[in-house]
């Protein structure tokens, strides 16, 4: 026995060297049971990235019991035979009980009679939660350092995934892989109301609306065509069994891929790879339904009254994932739209004649299509959008120029150099390469095809192009015209009131146990290297940071100006021009755009309070000549009446709209009761200031916050001196600039008492929570006290926010509360949370979020979790290289000198339980705090929130600036 398996090992680790490498360090195989295997080995990394994957998703869910597939995603969380369990043999006849009352309540017919076995399965889960911790797998993963945890389901896939420090490797393939093994889904009433509520909260999205409505039409007849989070009929009527079925119909191993990426050896893991994830049974996966494609004939017309605002969405046929005419249909729609912006529907942005628009393949593993989106203009003197039929007229004159051929070759040269510099851009990620290999096993496309991205858009000629524009962008298409209106709310499911779930504390499993006695392999504290940013004065104040690209040929450039919108409040619309500039006397903005993209170079400015920011990537070799067009921008910007006409419209547009965007009103809310009278909102231009907007101000504000100092991050792989050199001569730097005072802290609001602040929202399907609490000044000595408090308090899923809040009584789909901190030391910290709730549930969600605040409960067996969790971070959460400078920069100002782990290693490693209840109690517990809350004032008793603080009634004109309104 012991022979046979050190034999297979062997014959393992022999695949995995003999296998046909297509990317450096990447290693595939597949296991006896038929599960694959992709390993990206990457030395550089601090930490490894898995996923477990499962080619199933909402495409193969049952037309009767549709949203299986994402409820299934939820409960595989919650254990196993082994895992969660603290006695199965007690368990499990309870576990079958609530699997046949769930058949039960399915077939039942009689409301009272369904609400009374719904009843009956909540006691029997309260029963249940006595012997088994349903919390335990996420509990495991936080005690060896993994990060993000996670899953996601989508039409075709579902995965699982986070990332963990490399020396636990062995324990995230045993964890990992036993989640698969004999899976209990409990607390399965809980995790139904948990998605009732993404449901309604999705409800709450017009975005979200519009994207059911335009897939409706886009793939109908097709599992495509509805949400994947299912029909409400089904959410209200499920059946555990029906769950089982699907997990042991489509998780097989032959239907599964392990990916890990990161630090991590493939050979010396092989062995525990097949001994983890080789134990998963092997067994046929069922043969998949086939849905014929519906033709696309001629023009159809749909429209629905589901926006804030108008737009127009053209579809036409397109091709499934893995289809030769793929690659060249996303370089025809990049010529109708792109990041370079010069496409022929950017063109009509840029000269004022559209609001936004955009142009992609939506691509599936069955099916695809080529979108086409446009919101029309908006007339700021009519003050309102053009029509959208219009607006349809103009976008297929774009297209008919390219579906007829009239570009040119350097335009497809151009897009196919930039979509080979993103793709190395991208591939400096380990989420990127996990998530690519995780599109080639779904799709079951070859790695070759994948990894060989840029030699097949490279190979790609001219005729390909319109060859496949003429195909594909013709005369038969969808015209789906989105028109301003509510959505409709009648799909609203109510939640049942259950009884909470109240696991034993302190106790853990038999494997728990077990598991934290597993070797792990040798913990290496490795800090950031800052010793390869190098820094240089450019002129008396302003500076190089330079750090190596070991990576690639591709430089990123950051210009960070030391002045902002605080000095110049018009300077947020002046970078959006800056966008659509051209260089006075020299070039329109397309011609500028045209000029950058053959550099191979893309720019784009923004600003915030504190400064200008002005991006640039593209090849070294093209570097001067593209610091020169940018430099000939930034001193002589030939800024567009069109272009300003154009966000003055949209601006005024969506401020016109906003009162009845529930999601603008929160944010908004939430910046009131945290900065009163200093809200952004409150801050902004009037609608007069907007309207009155001239290119000479807006010209002279660019100017003017460009003579101050600045700090350049410049990331690539010519020597510094070279850099250097080219950099100080070409970059748009002025003498005796001017100091800066940033960053600063915008000042919070004062609490001299609780309070609460209603905005009463009928339109709200979810009720938002939003809490502030100012609390001490920053000081770095507090990191790990704070660090600590933040993970016990609101660490994903083990935090009491989420545990109290969702995991026990399923009252929001999130919940969080943490301890922010402000950019300059000295200035205040101060506790933010953030809940969403259905409107029927906020006071009693109330309940519960103040009675964590005024009382929280304590759990001192998690202080080893929290240690283990923080002290990990604090070694694999190292930035990646073309973001080391500005980390140094941040560690700097705060008060280090280097990575901040170095000092805060010892920290953690004395840190107590009583130091976090210290902590709650000295800067939390009985302090005053504001209260947002935005919902349906016909379900939400504001009466009994009078008990938690004074009431004050908002309205909107309240959160906006109303001075000088034109509306």
């Amino acid at each position: 026995m012991k022979s046979s398996s050190i034999k297979s090992i062997f014959l393992l680790a022999a695949v995995l060297l003999s296998a046909s490498s297509w990317a450096q360090g990447l290693k595939a195989f597949k296991l006896k049971n038929g599960l694959s295997v992709y390993v990206w080995e990457d030395t550089s990394k601090s930490d490894v990235y898995g996923i477990v994957a499962v080619r199933t998703g909402s495409v193969n869910d049952p037309e009767e019991y549709t949203g299986l597939a994402h409820y299934l995603e939820h409960v595989m969380f919650k254990g196993t035979e082994k895992i969660g369990a603290l006695d199965w043999a007690t368990e499990e006849p309870i576990y079958q009980k609530i699997v046949a009352k769930y058949d039960e309540m399915a077939q039942e017919t009689d409301p009272a009679k369904k609400e009374a076995i719904g009843k009956e399965i909540n006691d029997l889960t309260v029963e249940e939660a006595q012997v088994s911790v349903s919390s335990e797998f996420s509990n495991l993963m936080e005690s060896m350092g993994g990060k993000n945890l996670n899953a996601g389901t989508s039409f075709d896939l579902t995965y699982y995934y986070n990332s963990f420090p490399a020396y636990q490797i062995n324990k995230w393939l045993e964890l990992s892989s036993e989640r698969f093994m004999n899976p209990v889904f409990r607390t399965f009433q809980s995790e139904l109301e948990n998605v009732y509520e993404e449901y309604n909260m999705v409800q709450d999205n017009p975005m979200s609306v519009q994207s059911s409505f335009i897939r409706s039409k886009a793939f109908e007849g097709h599992p495509y065509a509805r949400d994947i989070i299912g029909l409400p009929q089904h959410l209200k009527n499920p059946r555990l069994s029906k769950l089982i079925e699907f997990y042991n119909s489509w998780y097989t191993p032959q239907n599964m891929v392990l990916i890990l990426v990161g630090n991590i050896n493939a050979q010396q893991i092989a062995g525990r790879i097949n001994a983890t994830f080789g134990r998963l049974t092997p067994k046929d996966t069922p043969q998949r339904k086939v849905y014929p494609e519906r033709p696309i004939q001629g023009r159809t017309q749909y429209s629905a009254k589901v926006g804030y605002y108008p737009s127009v969405c053209l579809i036409y046929k397109g091709v499934p994932a893995g289809h030769p005419d793929e690659r060249p249909l996303e370089i025809a729609m990049s010529l109708l739209s792109n990041g370079s912006h010069t496409g022929t529907l950017d063109k009509l942005a840029l000269d004022g004649e559209l609001t936004d628009c955009g142009a992609y393949p939506m691509t599936m593993r069955e099916q695809g299509r080529n979108v086409v989106q446009c919101i029309p203009l908006y007339d700021e003197n009519q003050r309102r959008f053009e029509s959208n039929k219009s607006t349809e007229k103009k976008a297929l004159e774009a297209i008919a120029r390219i579906a007829n051929g009239e570009f040119e070759t350097w335009q497809i040269e151009a897009i196919k150099a930039n979509m080979c510099r993103d793709f190395d851009l991208q591939m400096e990620s380990n989420t990127f390469k996990g998530e690519l290999l995780m599109s080639a096993f779904i799709n079951e496309q070859e790695l070759g095809s994948v990894l060989n991205y840029k030699d097949e858009v490279m190979a790609i000629t001219t005729d390909d192009i319109k060859r496949v524009a003429r195909q594909y962008l013709s005369d038969n298409y969808l015209a789906l015209y989105i028109e301003e209106g509510k959505t409709d709310k009648g799909n609203k499911i109510k939640k049942p009131g259950y009884k909470p779930i109240e696991p034993p504390v302190g106790k853990q499993s038999l494997y728990a146990t077990q598991f934290k006695y597993m070797p792990i392999g040798q913990v290496e504290e490795k800090f950031i290297d800052f010793s390869n940013v190098q820094v240089r004065q450019l002129n008396e104040r302003s500076k190089l940071y330079y750090t190596p690209n070991p990576e690639n040929n591709v430089f990123s450039l950051t210009l960070r100006y030391g002045a902002g919108e605080r000095e110049f409040p018009k300077l947020g619309i002046a970078a959006q021009l800056m966008n659509s500039a051209g260089v006075m006397g020299a070039y329109e903005p397309q011609q500028l755009k045209e000029e950058l993209s053959k550099l191979n170079a893309s720019c784009q400015v923004w600003s915030n309070d504190d400064y200008l920011y002005i991006t640039m990537r593209g090849y070294e070799e093209t570097l001067p000549q593209a610091c020169q067009l940018l430099s000939r921008q930034i001193l002589m910007p030939a800024l567009d009446e069109k272009q300003l006409s154009r966000i003055k419209g949209s601006q005024l547009g969506a401020r016109q709209q906003r009162k009845n965007n529930v999601s603008i009103l929160a944010d908004a809310l939430s910046e009131y009761i945290r900065y009163n009278s200093n809200s952004s909102y409150l801050k902004e231009l009037t609608d007069k200031e907007l309207y009155e907007l001239q290119v000479s101000q807006l010209t002279g504000d660019i100017n003017r916050a460009s003579n101050y100092e600045a700090e350049i991050f410049y990331c690539g792989n010519l020597p510094f001196e070279n850099a250097y050199n080219i950099l100080s001569q070409n970059l748009p730097l002025v003498a005796n600039e001017r100091p800066t005072t940033s960053p600063q802290d915008k000042p919070l609001a004062t609490v001299e008492e609780n309070t609460i602040y209603f905005l009463p929202n009928t339109d709200a399907e979810q009720a938002q929570i939003f809490l502030f609490m100012p609390m001490n000044a920053y000081d770095k000595k507090d990191d790990v006290l704070r660090d600590a408090f933040n993970q016990y308090f609101s660490g994903s899923f083990n935090g009491l926010m989420m545990n109290e809040i969702r995991e026990k009584r399923s009252m929001a789909y999130y919940a969080s509360a943490y301890v922010l901190t402000p950019a300059v030391p000295g200035n205040p910290t101060y506790l933010y949370g953030h809940l969403g709730t259905q409107n029927d549930k906020v006071n009693d969600a109330m309940d519960v979020f103040i009675g964590l605040l005024t009382d929280m409960p304590e759990n001192s067996n998690r202080i080893d979790n929290i240690k283990s969790y923080l002290r990990q971070e604090a070694l694999t959460s190292h930035p990646d290289f073309r973001d080391k400078a500005q980390y140094l920069r941040i560690y700097e100002r705060m008060g280090y000198n280097g990575d901040p782990a170095r000092e805060n290693l010892p920290k953690i490693d004395n840190l107590t339980f009583n130091d976090i209840v210290s902590f709650y109690k000295q800067n939390i517990q009985g302090k005053k705090y504001c209260i947002g809350i935005i919902g349906n004032p016909k379900m939400i008793d504001t009466q009994k929130l009078e008990k938690y603080g004074k009431v004050i009634k908002m309205n909107e004109r309240k959160l906006f600036n109303t001075k000088d309104t034109l509306f």
